[in-house]
C-alpha cells in the first residue's frame, strides 16, 4: 500500500515542481514579428517585405482566414482540439501503446496547442527535440490554455505554421501558392496547405507536385469521412488543379513604403497607411507617360495630399524606379534636399498680407533701383517697372519678391516657412539673405507638400499623415483670408503650355506656383484645389543641369494633369468672412483720395489691412501730379539687355557666393554679359574657357573657391567680377557662414 502511495505521489510531486518552475509569457505566443505588411486606405495589401527572420509571414486574425482553413486544420491535425486542455490524454495513451508495441516511435501526441509552443518558443530558443523539451512543451501548453482562448491558439498556430522554404503562416502561403488571400481559397486549396504541415518540404506543390496531390487527396477523403465536406464538395476538391507556379508577393509603391517604414518607431508589422492604391496607380501612370518628354537622366517625383486630412494618398519618389534598372532609380528624390527656385515666394506674400502691409492691388517696383547694382533678375531678364502685387506673384517676379521680403522682415517670413513644415530651413535669416525666396536654400518635395497643404487648408498646418492611426496636431499659422488671397492670385494660366491650359478647361480652377533652381537643375510645380495638393519635381538625381528644367514647362503640365485626374470635380473656396472688398486707387492700390482719377475694387482683410490713403497723387504748384518713389523710375517694358551700352557681366553677380549641389557632377555656373559687340570670350582666373554669342548663356564648370570671371568682346573691351563657389557639406556650417558673411 505504501509503495502504491509513493507511486501515485511521486508523479504528482514531479508535476507540481514542473508546474512551478516552467513559466510562460503569453505575449511570446501572440506577438509575431512577421513581415512588414502595408495596407492602403481601403484595407488592400500592396507591399510586403521579408520578416526579421528572412521569411514571408503575414499574421492575420482568425476571422480573416476564411471558412475552410481553420476547419480543415482542426479536423486534420487535432480532432479533439476544442475538448482537451492543451494535452490530448487519449492521443498520449494511443501513441505510447503503439510505440511500446512496435519498439519505435510510430506516432506522436502533439496537439495544436503544443505545436504553437514548439513554433513560438522552442524553435526560437533553438531547443533540440528531446523528451525534456517535449515535457516542457506539455506544461507550457497546459498553462497557455489558461491564458488564451481556443480561437486565439488556433489563430497563432495558423500564423506560425511552416509551408516550405521561407514561407510561414497561411496568409503568406495562400498569396504565394494561389495568388489570393487565405479567406478566398477553396476547400481543395485548404486541404493542400494543411496537408503540407506534415512535411513542408516533402509536400510542396511547386517542387513535389505528385506527393502534394496524394497528401491533399488524403486530407480531402478524411474531411469527407468526418462530414466536413459533402460528397460533391470532396469530388470537386479532388478535381482542382495544383498551382503550377509561385506568385510574387505585392511590392507596390516602393518609395512610399520606405517612407512609412523609416518613420515607424514601433514593433508593429501591419501598417494601415493613408495610401490610396487607385490614386497611386494613376499617379504612377501619369509620371511614366510624362517621362517620354525628358532625356534618360531626368526623372520625376511627385506626391498627392488629401487636404481634408493632410493624408499622403500617393507618392512616387522616382518615376524611373525599377527593380532591374539603374541604381540611381532607387533614390527617393522627393526626400532629397534640393533648391526650390521660386516656389517659396507665396509665403513671403502671405506673411506681408497677414501683417496688413499688402493687398493684391499694392504697387510694387520691378526695377533694379535701390539694389546697389545687384538687383535680382527675372527669368526672362526683363524688368517691368511698376506692377501690382497680384502681377508680381502670379508672374513670379524676383525684385518685387525681394522687396516684400525686406519690408515684411526675413525673420518673420522664415518663421512662417518653418511653421508650415519646411524643416530644412535650419539656419538664421541672415544666412539665407535675399536668396531665401529665390532658391538659395534647401527643401524636400515632402516638405513642400506639407507647406502648400497648409495654404490649401487656408492656414491650418498639420504634419502629413502616412498611417491611418497617426495622431495629428493642427495649428493655425496664417489667416484664412491671407491664404485665400494667395490662392486667388495664383489661379494663373499665362505661363502654362497650350496643352496644360486646355487641360484646365473653362470652369475648373487650381492654384499653381512654379519654380526653377539656379543653373537649371530643378524644376518645380506646386498646385492645389480645395480637395488636393500636388507637388511635382523634375531633375537629375545627381544634380546635373539640363536646359529643359524650367518649372513652367517641365513640371507644371504634369501637376495640372495629375490634379485634373484626381480632382476633376473640385470647386473653389468660399470667400472667408473676414475678407472684404473696398475701393482703391487704381495706381497705388491704397484707399483713394479726391485726387485719384481712376479707382477700382480690390480685396482686403477687415481689421488687418492698413488703411493709409493714396500718397502717389499729390498737388504741386496747384497742379495734380503723380509722385512715384525713386525705385519706380524705370520704364515698365525696360529690358535689362538694353540698360547699358557698356560691356557688363550680369551673371554671375560680382561678389556673390554660389552654392552647388553636393552630387552635381558638372558644377556649371551660367555666364552672361550685356552690351557686347560680336562674340564674348570668357576667362576663369585668366584662363580661356570658351566663347558665346551676346544673347546666349555660357555654362562652364567652376570648382570651389574664390574666382575671377572675365569677359571680353570683339571690340576689345573687357570686364571682370569676383565670386565665391562652395558646396554645402564640404565644410562646417561655421566655415560656410564665415565665407558668406
Amino acid at each position: 500500500m505504501r509503495k502504491l502511495y509513493w507511486l501515485l505521489l511521486i508523479p504528482v510531486i514531479i508535476f507540481a515542481w514542473l508546474w512551478l518552475n516552467i513559466n510562460i509569457n503569453p505575449d511570446r505566443v501572440v506577438t509575431i514579428f512577421g513581415s512588414p505588411a502595408l495596407y492602403d486606405s481601403n484595407g488592400k495589401l500592396f507591399h510586403v517585405r521579408l520578416s526579421p527572420n528572412s521569411e514571408w509571414q503575414i499574421p492575420i486574425p482568425l476571422n480573416q482566414m476564411g471558412k475552410w482553413l481553420p476547419l480543415v486544420a482542426v479536423n486534420a491535425e487535432d480532432g479533439r482540439f476544442f475538448r482537451h486542455v492543451g494535452i490530448d490524454a487519449l492521443a498520449l495513451l494511443r501513441a505510447a501503446a503503439q510505440d511500446l508495441f512496435r519498439g519505435r516511435v510510430v506516432s506522436g501526441a502533439s496537439t495544436i496547442t503544443t505545436q504553437v509552443i514548439r513554433l513560438a518558443i522552442s524553435e526560437q530558443e533553438g531547443r533540440k527535440r528531446t523528451p525534456a523539451t517535449k515535457i516542457r512543451e506539455f506544461i507550457m501548453a497546459l498553462k497557455i490554455e489558461l491564458e488564451l482562448t481556443k480561437h486565439k491558439i488556433l489563430e497563432c498556430y495558423l500564423n506560425l505554421a511552416p509551408f516550405g522554404g521561407n514561407i510561414r503562416g497561411v496568409q503568406a502561403a495562400s498569396l504565394i501558392y494561389f495568388g489570393k488571400t487565405a479567406s478566398q481559397i477553396s476547400p481543395g486549396e485548404a486541404c493542400l496547405l494543411i496537408g503540407m504541415l506534415k512535411g513542408p518540404t516533402l509536400y510542396r506543390p511547386d517542387t513535389k507536385p505528385e506527393a502534394a496531390r496524394r497528401r491533399r487527396n488524403e486530407i480531402i477523403r478524411l474531411m469527407e469521412r468526418k462530414k466536413v465536406f459533402t460528397h460533391d464538395e470532396a469530388r470537386r476538391a479532388m478535381l482542382e488543379e495544383l498551382p503550377r507556379r509561385k506568385f510574387e508577393l505585392p511590392a507596390r509603391a516602393w518609395h512610399f513604403s520606405e517612407l512609412v517604414l523609416s518613420q515607424s518607431h514601433n514593433n508593429s508589422r501591419r501598417f494601415d497607411t493613408t495610401l490610396n492604391l487607385e490614386t497611386q496607380t494613376k499617379l504612377e501612370s501619369i509620371l511614366r507617360e510624362s517621362l517620354s518628354d525628358f532625356p534618360s537622366g531626368i526623372t520625376l517625383s511627385a506626391g498627392i495630399v488629401d487636404n481634408k486630412t493632410a493624408s499622403l494618398t500617393a507618392w512616387v519618389g522616382n518615376a524611373r524606379f525599377s527593380y532591374k534598372s539603374d541604381p540611381a532609380s532607387w533614390v527617393d528624390c522627393g526626400r532629397s534636399p534640393r533648391s526650390p527656385g521660386s516656389t517659396l515666394k507665396p509665403f513671403a506674400y502671405l506673411a506681408a498680407i497677414d501683417e496688413g502691409d499688402l493687398t493684391p492691388s499694392t504697387l510694387l517696383a520691378d526695377t533694379s533701383t535701390a539694389f546697389s547694382g545687384r538687383a535680382p533678375r527675372n527669368f526672362d531678364l526683363q524688368y517691368r517697372g511698376a506692377v501690382t502685387a497680384r502681377s508680381a506673384l502670379s508672374e513670379s517676379l524676383n525684385a518685387p519678391a525681394v522687396r516684400v521680403l525686406r519690408s515684411t522682415g526675413a525673420d518673420r517670413i522664415l518663421a512662417l516657412m518653418r511653421s508650415a513644415g519646411l524643416a530644412h530651413l535650419s539656419q538664421n535669416a541672415k544666412y539665407y539673405g535675399d536668396s531665401l525666396i529665390l532658391g538659395g536654400c534647401d527643401v524636400t518635395l515632402l516638405e513642400e507638400l506639407e507647406a502648400f497643404t497648409t495654404i490649401a487648408s487656408l492656414g491650418i498646418h498639420r504634419q502629413l499623415k502616412t498611417l491611418s492611426e497617426q495622431v495629428q496636431t493642427s495649428e493655425r499659422i496664417a489667416s484664412e483670408s491671407g491664404c485665400w488671397l494667395v490662392s486667388d492670385i495664383l489661379i494663373h494660366r499665362g505661363e502654362l503650355s497650350l496643352f496644360a491650359r486646355g487641360t484646365l478647361g473653362r470652369q475648373w480652377r487650381l492654384a499653381l506656383k512654379t519654380g526653377t533652381s539656379y543653373g537649371l537643375r530643378d524644376a518645380w510645380a506646386a498646385a492645389w484645389t480645395p480637395d488636393y495638393t500636388v507637388v511635382v519635381w523634375a531633375g537629375n538625381p545627381d544634380g546635373t543641369s539640363w536646359p529643359g528644367l524650367v518649372g513652367a514647362r517641365a513640371s507644371a503640365p504634369v501637376a495640372v494633369k495629375i490634379l485634373r485626374v484626381v480632382s476633376p470635380k473640385s470647386g473653389w473656396y468660399d470667400k472667408p468672412e473676414g475678407l472684404g472688398v473696398r475701393e482703391v486707387c487704381a495706381l497705388s492700390g491704397k484707399p483713394p483720395t479726391a485726387l485719384c482719377p481712376v479707382k477700382k475694387y480690390e480685396y482686403f482683410i477687415e481689421g488687418v489691412t492698413k488703411t493709409l490713403p493714396c500718397d502717389m497723387h499729390t498737388i504741386k504748384a496747384g497742379q495734380s501730379i503723380v509722385s512715384l518713389p525713386a525705385e519706380f523710375n524705370v520704364k515698365r517694358t525696360e529690358n535689362v539687355k538694353k540698360i547699358s551700352t557698356n560691356l557688363k557681366i550680369i551673371s554671375p553677380i560680382s561678389g556673390a557666393s554660389y552654392f552647388l549641389a553636393p552630387l552635381d557632377t558638372e558644377r556649371r555656373i551660367p555666364m552672361k554679359a550685356e552690351g557686347a559687340e560680336g562674340n564674348i570670350f570668357w576667362y576663369i582666373d585668366g584662363k580661356y574657357s570658351g566663347t558665346s554669342l551676346p544673347d546666349n548663356t555660357f555654362f562652364h564648370d567652376v570648382p570651389d573657391g574664390t574666382h575671377t570671371i572675365s569677359a571680353a568682346d570683339d571690340k576689345g573691351r573687357s570686364v571682370s567680377v569676383s565670386i565665391k563657389v562652395f558646396t554645402p557639406g564640404k565644410k562646417t556650417q561655421s566655415e560656410q557662414a564665415e565665407r558668406l558673411f
